[in-house]
């Protein structure tokens, strides 16, 4: 599968934006329905473009990261989850969404500020969930089936219809 790497670890980062949207706005189930689609494009484009490519175009394309598109509340939040989980899932990037956002997002502090401190979270170096740490370890070993079926299951979702589904072994 092309760029099957890539997609893994997008496929990690989303169950962990997931665990972290679960722990921090568990009530929230609009916010809950908008993540569950969080770098999903990113993980189709993959099979199509190169890196350097999928991302410009995500990052560009979508309200959770910095760029001219209107952002709702949730958007915000969903910036907030995705920079949080960075440090469950990049080891070169061990930052916490507070650390995130006064090295790198000074700019954005009086809308992000409130969100961090409405989930606990704005105060530098917090220590990792060791939940949703154990869990972003056990999806290092996740499959090309996995993902194809994740893939598959969210064309059936969005077109209604059944796909076959037939996996190659890796």
């Amino acid at each position: 599968m092309k760029n099957f790497e890539h997609i893994k670890y997008t496929y990690k980062h989303r169950k962990i934006v997931m665990l972290l949207a679960e722990k921090y706005f568990k009530d929230n189930q609009e916010l809950l329905e908008q993540v569950s689609v969080h770098d999903l494009d990113k993980m189709f484009m993959y099979l199509f473009y190169n890196k350097k490519d999928a991302s410009n175009i995500h990052r560009d394309k979508t309200p959770h990261h910095e760029n001219d598109l209107e952002k709702t509340e949730l958007d915000y939040i969903e910036m907030v989850l995705d920079w949080e989980s960075a440090r469950y899932t990049k080891p070169d990037k061990p930052l916490n969404a507070y650390d995130t956002l006064v090295n790198y997002y000074p700019q954005m502090t009086d809308v992000i500020l409130p969100i961090l401190e409405q989930m606990g979270i704005a105060a530098s170096g917090l220590e990792m969930d060791q939940k949703i740490l154990e869990a972003a370890k056990e999806l290092d070993n996740v499959s090309e089936k996995d993902v194809v079926s994740e893939l598959v299951n969210t064309l059936e979702l969005v077109t209604g219809v059944k796909v076959k589904q037939k996996v190659k072994k890796a």
